[in-house]
């Protein structure tokens, strides 16, 4: 018996959280043995459970259509596993990745709300680009808001991203992120611990967290409320002895208490990149930005707009200038993606 098969085979075995499988994947030199018998002395029950599994022919044929898909199956054992994840107790034994990204230790996670504000996740996306413009990887789990906006932002660069899926590797969840999960799948890079078919349960969200957490030398919270699933990342973050930190928000807005209690809790106020840098990576050095070639009349426009929305007619009312000047500065200005334009006619730096 191959061993990634029956390392494969106790991914599946019921009735086993992770860290026992963990567990017996350090205690055993040979899970292979172990299936076959080949190893005596060990826990009845486990015994018990190997002899009853009857799931070898699912086994064969996942593995022929994970080698279509073009998906590597990575186990705990393999040299090419996320050193960082395989440190925490309850790491997964067993990892689908699809995707060129290799990856390493400069890898910092990216999360908050999937209903962020347009300002969260403008935050979101600039953060990602220039976090990944020097070479670190960004990590998130591929779902509306925060999430999806921190990927956009870090497949622009070449720290590149990783999502993690609460579901099978054959299955894009949300579906309207399709278009993103086929670019990460070829660029970056998308990991899952469960099989082909799993569909994205509940409870598979917050197991997900853990290897978001894990993979990571840091989290960064933007814009979480009180009942986010970000706030279970960030504790497990903690327990694992990771750096967790949150950006903070007004107290008035119900989408930033969550960011602020964990700030009261201790984790670091982040009010630059240069603090995430400092925190999780003292030996890279954030580049200057490079300045946007810009004419008299777009970098007063520019100077107009700032890191919170502006409606089109106020830009117009500040400006002093005609409605179609602004408009095709405007325009302008979006090619050279110095801005961004939101829902509403607003607009906002990027």
């Amino acid at each position: 018996m191959e061993e990634l098969t029956a390392i494969m085979a106790l991914s599946r075995l019921k009735g086993l959280d992770a860290i026992q499988k963990k567990e017996i994947v350090d205690r055993y030199e040979s899970i292979a043995q172990l299936f076959e018998g080949r190893i005596k002395h060990y826990n009845r029950d486990l015994k018990q459970k190997i002899k009853s599994f009857n799931e070898w022919g699912e086994i064969d044929k996942e593995r022929a259509k994970l080698e279509k898909m073009g998906v590597n199956i990575l186990t705990i054992k393999d040299v090419k596993y996320p050193k960082l994840l395989k440190n925490i107790p309850d790491a997964p034994i067993i990892l689908y990745k699809k995707g060129r990204l290799k990856i390493g230790t400069d890898t910092i996670a990216i999360v908050g709300s999937r209903r962020a504000t347009f300002e969260g996740m403008n935050l979101a996306e600039k953060i990602a680009h220039t976090l990944s413009s020097i070479g670190i990887t960004v990590v998130s789990g591929l779902a509306r808001g925060i999430d999806s906006s921190a990927h956009k932002g870090a497949l622009k660069e070449k720290g590149k991203t990783i999502g993690i899926l609460g579901c099978g590797i054959d299955i894009c969840y949300p579906s309207e992120n399709m278009r993103l999960f086929e670019k990460m799948g070829e660029e970056g890079a998308i990991l899952t611990e469960y099989s082909l078919g799993e569909k994205p349960l509940a409870f598979h969200f917050p197991e997900r967290n853990r290897i978001i957490a894990g993979l990571s030398k840091g989290i960064l919270v933007i814009e979480a409320s009180k009942r986010s699933g970000s706030l279970i990342t960030a504790r497990l973050a903690l327990e694992y002895g990771r750096e967790v930190m949150a950006i903070p928000g007004s107290i008035f807005n119900e989408d930033y208490k969550g960011a602020n209690t964990l700030i009261k809790q201790g984790a670091k106020l982040i009010d630059g990149i240069e603090d995430i840098i400092t925190s999780c990576f003292p030996r890279l050095e954030l580049k200057k930005e490079q300045s946007i070639d810009m004419d008299k009349d777009e970098d007063y426009i520019y100077s107009i707009i700032g890191f919170d929305k502006i409606h089109v007619d106020e830009v117009i009312e500040k400006s002093k200038m005609e409605t179609k000047n602004v408009m095709a500065i405007l325009t302008r200005l979006e090619m050279k993606e110095a801005i961004g334009s939101a829902p509403g006619g607003f607009y906002i730096r990027k």
